[in-house]
């Protein structure tokens, strides 16, 4: 699981949520999730804002 997902989750705040605030499509959202590399800057910090998580959550990676 990612750490954007485990972050969205541990606040309660759905997918459709944080797009919306985003102003993106929940689709859209899903993939920044799976694969956070394709989040711009701007993106990353507005999600960070929304569910008040740092900014680093973005260069967590799984270890397996």
């Amino acid at each position: 699981m990612s750490a954007l997902k485990e972050a969205r989750e541990a606040r309660g705040v759905s997918q459709t949520a944080v797009a919306s605030h985003l102003g993106i499509t929940r689709q859209t959202y899903a993939r920044y999730e799976a694969d956070p590399g394709q989040v711009s800057i701007e993106q990353a910090r507005a999600i960070c804002e929304f569910l008040h998580c740092p900014l680093e959550i973005f260069f967590a990676k799984e270890v397996n």
